[in-house]
């Protein structure tokens, strides 16, 4: 138990890091033939909380190997797609194991593992599991129904702490050792700093003007309260300098990609940040793939009709889970110029860490 609170708090602090844990099939609880058969990345951290969610629930856990990042990163990056699936499950011998061809995907997982695809080269149909793992047991025993907050992402407490232990962390232990360095003195107000800051940010940047007045905003009372503390501690002058400086160096770095970070918009980095999704209604055959994968809920179904509707564009965060997973390519981008994405490319090119699209070799 100490093992495993220690692993949390270590790749909670440094989850951008790969967190690689064996990949193959697993056993949760006494899975039997007809037991449900569930996919996730082997992101360590990622693969125990989802074992923890399943405590009281028989099943096969299948983790596919993804570079050790998490699911969303790993799918969105062309490390989690429709090749390491059909692979995992070809080799993991699940299909002698169990009587049907079932398998749960995470949700987040969308963008990279064309469910359709998945089928045709194995003959398992993929279904697109809650976003977070915790729901999966209420999910399984509502046969596989998923209610609308099991289908979007959410910014809870806890997940801005998580994302706050992210930034601070790394950042506190290189200006710390800097520090310790140069100005030993220094050394622990600055790892105090760093983390005050990010929580600051993760946790309220959100829910205060946009633009960059609300960045600076959390930076110039940081700033105050640093001043009055070396004040009142009898610092000199270079002290006083850093104490009105670094708020607002930290803020800038943590802010960096702040939208990156976070479920709230897409990354500034994202190189089709601009793009607008766009719904061609006379293709939509009503599948509902679009619905099942948004991780904003962009899309509502129409009352006594087949087909989607847009409903809620402005959350659209272009993931381009809902334009891989449409069968009937109703659905693409255009840039600010109106010009058309095909899905194909969608499909086709992954993102990097720094925004970019490359191709995606493994892709059909």
């Amino acid at each position: 138990m100490i093992g495993s609170a220690v692993r949390d708090l270590l790749q909670t602090a440094f989850r951008m890091a790969p967190w690689p844990t064996e990949a193959g099939l697993r056993r949760v609880g006494s899975p039997g033939r007809s037991s449900p058969v569930l996919l996730t990345s082997n992101y360590d951290l990622t693969v125990r909380r989802v074992e923890r969610a399943l405590r009281g629930v028989d099943a096969w856990l299948l983790v596919a190997p993804a570079h050790g990042i998490n699911v969303w990163c790993a799918a969105a990056g062309g490390h989690l797609t429709t090749h390491q699936v059909v692979t995992a499950l070809k080799t993991s011998g699940i299909d002698a194991l169990v009587d049907h061809r079932e398998l749960v995907v995470p949700q987040l997982a969308a963008t990279g593992i064309e469910g359709l695809q998945v089928h045709r080269r194995s003959h398992w149909r993929v279904r697109f599991g809650p976003v977070r793992a915790e729901d999966l047991p209420a999910y399984l025993a509502a046969g596989g129904e998923k209610t609308d907050a099991m289908r979007r992402v959410d910014f809870s407490l806890r997940d801005r702490l998580e994302m706050a232990a992210a930034w601070a962390c790394p950042t506190a232990i290189v200006l710390g050792a800097l520090a310790a360095g140069l100005r030993p003195a220094w050394s622990l107000p600055l790892v105090g700093l760093c983390a005050a800051l990010a929580v600051a940010v993760f946790t309220g940047l959100d829910r205060l003007p946009h633009g960059p007045g609300g960045r600076w905003a959390i930076a110039g009372v940081a700033a105050l309260l640093c001043l009055a503390c070396v004040a009142l501690s009898g610092g000199g002058t270079p002290a006083l300098v850093a104490a009105a400086a670094a708020p607002f160096g930290l803020v800038a770095l943590l802010t960096f990609d702040y939208s990156g970070s976070t479920p709230l918009e897409g990354s500034v980095l994202f190189d089709g940040q601009d793009w607008r999704i766009t719904l061609d209604a006379e293709r939509c055959a009503g599948v509902y793939r679009c619905w099942e994968v948004c991780p904003e809920a962009c899309f509502e179904k129409v009352a006594g009709e087949s087909t989607i509707a847009l409903a809620h564009d402005e959350r659209c965060v272009r993931c381009g889970a809902c334009v891989v997973q449409c069968p009937k390519d109703a659905l693409h981008f255009e840039d600010a110029t109106g010009r058309r994405i095909e899905p194909d490319t969608i499909r086709r090119f992954k993102l990097n860490l720094a925004g970019r699209r490359s191709v995606d070799v493994s892709a059909r």
